[in-house]
């Protein structure tokens, strides 16, 4: 066999081998795209609490609540949250969790923190844990299958010494404007 005859054995075998090589990164490149487009979005990462002088008596309207039903009755978190916002809590969230609870269990970061505590006010016989994680001071009420029962007519405030770390406000409009732009 001559070099020109090798040479030309070899283009042939080059050009099926080339095309499956290229073939064979296109899959891959597929491959990775779509793990990358169907991955879930990470949460955005929470915004730490703000130190804020309550005057010496944090109230219910200084203290975010985020209300999560994990029975299967429906409703039931709504309910709650329409409650402890008709007493002033702001609601930033109501939805369905797992896993199941039996007693109303409520979190925060500390078991003794005082948003914790007047949240606690309004269940008789909650189960309180502290979350170390929850470095926003927001409560989270898990509630099960039973009405909880609100307690409505607990004290809207609890007597605090110093500042208190709470989740930082919502922005205004106003502060979501560009400079020289009116809110709309």
């Amino acid at each position: 066999m001559t070099s020109d005859e090798r040479r030309h054995y070899v283009r042939m075998a080059g050009t099926p081998l080339t095309l499956l090589a290229l073939v064979i990164l296109i899959a891959v490149a597929i491959r990775v795209g779509w793990k990358a487009v169907s991955a879930p979005v990470p949460p955005p990462p929470i915004t730490p609490c703000i130190t804020q002088d309550v005057k010496g008596k944090l109230t219910t309207q200084d203290v975010t609540v985020s209300v999560y039903n994990s029975g299967h009755t429906r409703g039931l978190a709504g309910s709650v949250s329409k409650q402890l916002a008709n007493v002033g809590f702001i609601i930033d969230s109501v939805a369905n969790r797992d896993p199941s609870v039996r007693t109303v269990t409520i979190i925060g970061q500390d078991a003794k923190n005082p948003e914790v505590r007047l949240v606690a006010g309004y269940f008789p016989g909650a189960v309180v844990k502290s979350d170390p994680k929850r470095v926003d001071h927001e409560v989270e009420v898990v509630i099960g299958d039973r009405d909880p029962n609100v307690k409505t007519n607990a004290p809207k405030f609890v007597k605090v010494d110093g500042p208190v770390c709470l989740p930082s406000p919502s922005p205004a409009p106003s502060m979501l404007a560009t400079p020289g732009q009116q809110p709309s």
